[in-house]
């Protein structure tokens, strides 16, 4: 529940569309986990059955780039990287510790928070580049015999971003919950308490209600 005090750090569409990237990924995550490997076929039960699955797959693949491209829209200025963040990432090893007192202080966004919207902006890049050779048929892409080929390539680069950006995924899940309680709550809520931003945001926290 929101508190008078508590600190605004996220507007409804920035949160809308951080939830439809997100679960627009987990999606395309397990469905890609499932056709990758026969054991794991399982798992397109759970979204209808195979064929379900690999409809959907491509088409969701597209929400997730659309969310992504309007992230990166809403994001991008916030995240460039400056000198406070470089400052950041060499004290990093006390971030993951919580040694709070040997950490840079940070503004809205950390360095590692700037570091995994840049990561997850190219994988999304890796994911249409390597994704559409394997939807379209080869005549559709003017390939001709080259097709069998690209897609073989495209399919290797597929799984391996994936498998980066699934990697990426469960240490910004575990980060946002376990490790720093209180942050999931601003892409729940769009806020969060004093405390927290101080905390975790001092800059940022300075920046909006003063010293």
């Amino acid at each position: 529940m929101n508190r008078r005090d508590d600190l605004k750090r996220f507007t409804y569409p920035e949160r809308l569309i951080h939830w439809v990237a997100g679960l627009s990924f987990v999606f395309l995550l397990f469905t890609g986990l499932a056709f990758s490997h026969p054991r794991l076929f399982w798992i397109t039960s759970l979204v209808g059955g195979g064929s379900t699955a690999r409809v959907l797959h491509p088409w969701m693949g597209m929400l997730f780039t659309g969310s992504m491209a309007i992230m990166f829209l809403m994001w991008a200025k916030e995240m460039v990287i400056k000198d406070r963040d470089l400052m950041w990432l060499k004290a990093i090893k006390h971030y993951a510790v919580h040694d709070k007192e040997k950490v840079p202080p940070a503004g809205k966004y950390n360095a590692g928070q700037k570091l995994f919207f840049w990561s997850m902006a190219l994988l999304g890049i890796a994911y249409v580049v390597s994704g559409v050779p394997m939807w379209l048929p080869g005549g559709a892409l003017g390939m001709g015999p080259f097709y069998g080929g690209v897609v073989n390539s495209m399919r290797l680069v597929h799984y391996l971003s994936t498998v980066a950006g699934g990697g990426l995924l469960i240490v910004h899940v575990y980060l946002g919950t376990i490790a720093y309680p209180g942050t999931l709550r601003g892409m729940l809520h769009g806020t969060v308490t004093r405390a927290w931003a101080k905390l975790h945001h001092p800059l940022w926290q300075k920046e909006q209600s003063g010293p």
